[in-house]
């Protein structure tokens, strides 16, 4: 599931409301399941938050209060080495290696911590660019190395307060400290259900009748309201959050598209979903998927697999096998955003691809800018030579509508259609429509 917005040029206003998602909901989960997810932990001034040589699973970003940081010499004393207040970092090195704790942690004033696992870690490293985990690493052996050879701990204490206003610094310009926070949030979220879809209909442009819907996971936040989808989807695929929540929206699609199809009888329509990088990664991915559609009964060929031109690019044969898998159940497979990413077009022979998505944003500009109207025909021909199915992004306009059918799009997606809404709105879309003729 990718950042996405609606179909149009401008972004949905953001409202303090969730959208009414029909039909049943799973049960909440229980509650020491939830409370088991809040990772903001509270320590009192002279509580031990961690212990030396003891074993660690996760790091903490100090929120607010003062903790001390001591070394515990051979003989049972303790040397304090270094302070840490606002903004800094402690007990990294478990969550970069599986060594033991270098050094015993206590509160001096009142702390809130926001816990850093390291699952979570090793899954930020896992979908950075493999570099960025040797260096720490390696950093973090050569510090342990020097640490334990060093004849006088206390040299280092001299630094303490210059490296933690280093720290500070660093986590205020690169806002870790609310990248932490989101992603923390984003985990509950998910098993609060605080996520939702919306549904942004396709349209035949010869009909004007809807053919079916891209699910778009919407996440409702309980303080600050609806979250804009460029922020937190971006930040889930960092932190591979994504692929339970994809997963999540996959089900709810199927279940809503069952339910509309009951409700309206047309067994040919289809739900379009975003899928990330990361979710390929995921060896339960085709299981899971096939699952769900058995569950909800809804037929493969009523999906539509919605990735991007990067995607084709990143570990290809794994992501390719993955495809193949999927057209051999008969799924569809949409390249989102097509003409935006890279100028080869060789993975449109190497991949199993289905059909294009022509970018918003060349549909948007066709009738005032050769350039992108050029595009947009350079993109009809291509599909029409490789038997590719194509849909016009960003449809706003009557202008758009015609310009579109004369040059021989038969579907498309935008504003001028209708923006995204709940289940219960885009069922009330198709019950509006006219009946077919017999």
């Amino acid at each position: 599931m990718k950042a996405k917005t609606e179909h149009g040029s401008k972004p949905a206003p953001e409202s303090s409301a969730a959208a009414d998602v029909a039909g049943s909901t799973p049960a909440m989960p229980e509650l020491d399941t939830v409370e088991a997810l809040q990772v903001e932990k509270l320590y009192r001034a002279g509580e031990v938050i961690m212990r030396q040589n003891e074993p660690g699973d996760c790091a903490y970003f100090v929120q607010s209060g003062l903790v001390e940081i001591v070394l515990q010499r051979p003989d049972g004393s303790e040397m304090e080495v270094g302070r840490r207040g606002p903004g800094t970092l402690i007990g990294e090195m478990a969550i970069v290696d599986d060594g033991p704790r270098s050094a015993t942690v206590r509160a001096l004033e009142d702390c809130r911590l926001l816990e850093i696992s390291k699952a979570d870690f090793s899954r930020a490293v896992k979908n950075a660019n493999p570099i960025v985990g040797l260096v720490t690493k390696l950093i973090l052996m050569r510090y342990r190395d020097i640490l334990q050879r060093s004849e006088n701990v206390r040299e280092f204490a001299g630094v303490t307060t210059m490296l933690e206003q280093q720290e500070r610094y660093h986590a205020e310009e690169s806002r870790v400290l609310d990248a932490v926070r989101m992603a923390n949030e984003f985990k509950v979220a998910v098993a609060r259900q605080e996520l939702f879809l919306e549904y942004q209909p396709f349209i035949e442009i010869d009909s004007g009748r809807i053919i079916g819907f891209e699910a778009l996971m919407r996440w409702h936040h309980p303080v600050s309201g609806r979250m804009r989808p460029d922020l937190f989807i971006p930040m889930a695929e960092d932190t591979g959050l994504i692929i339970e929540a994809t997963r999540w929206a996959f089900r709810e699609s199927c279940k809503a598209l069952k339910r509309m199809i009951t409700q309206t009888g047309d067994s040919a329509l289809f739900i379009s979903v975003n899928f990330s990088a990361q979710d390929f990664d995921d060896p339960a991915f085709l299981d899971e998927m096939l699952f769900t559609l058995h569950d909800t009964g809804i037929h493969p060929s009523q999906i539509h697999l919605e990735i991007t031109e990067r995607l084709l690019l990143r570990q290809s044969e794994h992501v390719k096998k993955i495809l193949l898998q999927c057209r051999e159940h008969d799924m569809q497979i949409a390249i989102d955003d097509f003409g935006t990413g890279y100028s080869s077009l060789s993975y449109l022979h190497q991949y199993p691809v289905t059909t294009l998505k022509i970018d918003q944003s060349f549909v948007r500009n066709m009738t005032s800018d050769e350039g992108a109207l050029g595009l947009v025909k350079s993109i009809l021909s291509l599909s029409e030579n490789m038997g590719l199915a194509i849909i016009a992004e960003g449809v706003e306009t009557q202008q758009h509508v015609d310009m579109l059918k004369s040059l021989g799009c038969q579907v498309a997606q935008g504003f001028f259609f209708a923006r995204p809404v709940s289940e219960h709105d885009a069922a009330g879309l198709l019950a509006a429509q006219p009946t077919t003729a017999p």
